[in-house]
């Protein structure tokens, strides 16, 4: 427990290798395998920071930088009722530790019925460009590796409420800080707590070979916490759930 906190207070990353055992490692790789096949692909260009970019900065700026992000998705409504990473996820013992590690309590599931689960599908030629997340932390976990690329790269720290950093966000994405980039060890079986609102990110291009798994756990300190429907619309590619009544 002290481990993880201090990673999250130095770093803004914990990284829990093996949290999950190899054998339901494996039937969480069959499941992504499954629903894989109905993941809604987005393929979209965006700044850093998830928005447009802004005529109102100078050429250069970062919130005038593009990048590409291309990524298929399976929302929650999407998973089995005998899913065994929808058994992690609604599992109270894991909520409750991941509130006392992130010094966060107590949390609380998304309410949203689409969005407070997803798995993350990545093949050949998908790549997640550097961005910010717009949450105040994100619990992720780690199913399967694509052979070639998809890195989880990751600039810890590098704003904060009171200093965007500009100079430092723009000489990563130019390329001149590489020194800043750090590959965090994403190996199947890993739990990630991040602080990724506060750190500049990436999925490297993945190359080649098997699809890159990786499902994200949607908590929050309020409850009934829903996403928005253009976030929904973005990433799903709908708005209702599957068995929504109309």
């Amino acid at each position: 427990m002290d481990s993880c906190q201090h990673g999250l207070r130095t770093r803004g990353v914990s990284v829990l290798p093996g949290f999950v055992p190899a054998d339901l490692v494996g039937q969480m790789v069959a499941e992504c395998d499954e629903l894989s096949r109905d993941a809604y692909h987005q393929d979209v260009l965006g700044t850093p920071y998830l928005e447009r970019p802004s005529p109102e900065w100078p050429d250069g700026h970062p919130r005038r930088a593009t990048s590409r992000s291309s990524v298929r998705t399976v929302g929650y409504d999407q998973f089995p009722a005998m899913s065994v990473i929808r058994a992690l996820f609604e599992w109270d013992d894991l909520m409750t530790f991941l509130g006392r590690v992130l010094g966060r309590e107590p949390l609380y599931r998304y309410a949203d019925p689409i969005g407070a689960l997803n798995v993350a599908v990545m093949t050949e030629g998908d790549e997640l460009g550097w961005h910010y997340d717009q949450t105040d932390f994100v619990v992720s976990l780690a199913i399967q590796s694509s052979e070639s690329g998809g890195d989880f790269e990751n600039v810890a720290l590098v704003r904060s409420d009171d200093d965007e950093n500009y100079d430092e966000v723009a000489a990563v994405l130019d390329g001149r800080r590489a020194d800043r980039v750090t590959v965090e060890p994403m190996t199947p079986g890993t739990l990630m707590l991040f602080e990724g609102r506060r750190s500049l990110h990436r999925v490297t291009p993945v190359s080649a070979g098997r699809a890159r798994y990786v499902a994200l756990f949607g908590y929050d300190t309020r409850p009934d916490t829903m996403s928005s429907d253009v976030l929904k619309q973005t990433r799903y590619g709908r708005t209702r759930p599957l068995n929504a009544t109309r």
